[in-house]
C-alpha cells in the first residue's frame, strides 16, 4: 500500500509487504477509531488496517491471516463499535473481527466465521451499514436464501431479521442509500428502490432500465442524478422526485 500526493504524483509513503500478500478486488477502506485513523484493506493472505496520516503514516496497526481467501470483491465493512465484517465468494462465507486498542497499535480477535449457509455473505458487492445494521444480497452458494436480499444486526450476523422471499432475488448487481433510499440495479437490467428499514422488506418501485449484460458496477449519485452501467451502456437518470 502507498500514499501518493494527488497534486504532485510523489508517493509519501510505502507500506512493507513482508507477508507478500497479494492484491484482492476490495477497496482500501479509510476507518477512525479510538482516535486512530487507519486504511483497512482485505488482501488475497489477510486483513490489515495501515496507519493513515501523521508521522507514522504507513505504518501497520494490525494484521491477521486468518482471513485468507482465493477471491475477494466485496471490500471490509468497519463499524463505530470496532468490529469489521469481512466477506468473499465462491463458498469462503465471511467472518467478524474485533479491534481493541493496545499500546500504539491495535490487537484483532475473531469474533465469528461461518458458511454462505449460515448468515450475511456476498460474493461482487460490499454490504452496508446503515441504521445499525447490515444489508447484503446472500450469494447463489447460500443455500434457500440465495440471491435475496437480506438484513442482520452486526451482534449476530447469522441471525437475519429479514429476507427479500422467494419471489424477490437478486443477482451480482450494486447497491447503495440515498435519501433514505436503497437503490438496486438487478442483473438484468432492473433497478428497484427499497425502504431500508430494519423491520421487514419493502419495495418502493421498480422499473427495467437497460438490458443488464454484467450489470455489476457501482451506482453513483450526484445532485439527484443516478449513473448506472452495464457492460455496453451508460445510463444517467434524474431521481429528485422519487
Amino acid at each position: 500500500m502507498i500514499g501518493v500526493d494527488c497534486r504532485t504524483g510523489e508517493v509519501l509513503w510505502k507500506t512493507p509487504n513482508n507477508e507478500h500478500w497479494k492484491m484482492s478486488h476490495s477497496s482500501i477502506m479509510p476507518y477512525t477509531y479510538e482516535g486512530k485513523k487507519m486504511y483497512v484493506y482485505s488482501a488475497i493472505g489477510g486483513a490489515c488496517g495501515i496507519e493513515a496520516g501523521g508521522e507514522n503514516a504507513g505504518r501497520i496497526l494490525w494484521t491477521t491471516n486468518k482471513w485468507n481467501q482465493s477471491v475477494v470483491a466485496p471490500s471490509p465493512v468497519c463499524m463505530p463499535d470496532g468490529k469489521i465484517f469481512l466477506t468473499a465468494g465462491y463458498g469462503a462465507g465471511s467472518m467478524v473481527l474485533q479491534l481493541a486498542r493496545e499500546g500504539e497499535g491495535f490487537s484483532v480477535r475473531i469474533l465469528d466465521e461461518y458458511s454462505p449457509k449460515e448468515g450475511l455473505a456476498c460474493e461482487q458487492q460490499t454490504p452496508l451499514y446503515y441504521m445499525g445494521h447490515l444489508f447484503g444480497i446472500l450469494p447463489k452458494d447460500a443455500g434457500a436464501l440465495r440471491n435475496q436480499l437480506v438484513c442482520v444486526h452486526p451482534s449476530n450476523c447469522r441471525e437475519i431479521v429479514w429476507s427479500s422471499g422467494q419471489t424477490s432475488r437478486f443477482g451480482l448487481g450494486p447497491y447503495m442509500i440515498a435519501d433514505n433510499k436503497l437503490f438496486l440495479l438487478n442483473d438484468d437490467g432492473t433497478l428497484f428502490i427499497i425502504e431500508p428499514g430494519t423491520n421487514a422488506y419493502k419495495e418502493l418501485s421498480h422499473l427495467k432500465i437497460m438490458e443488464g449484460q454484467d450489470a455489476w458496477a457501482p451506482l453513483a449519485i450526484a445532485d439527484g442524478y443516478l449513473l448506472l452501467r452495464d457492460s455496453r451502456t451508460l445510463v444517467c437518470i434524474n431521481i429528485k422526485s422519487t
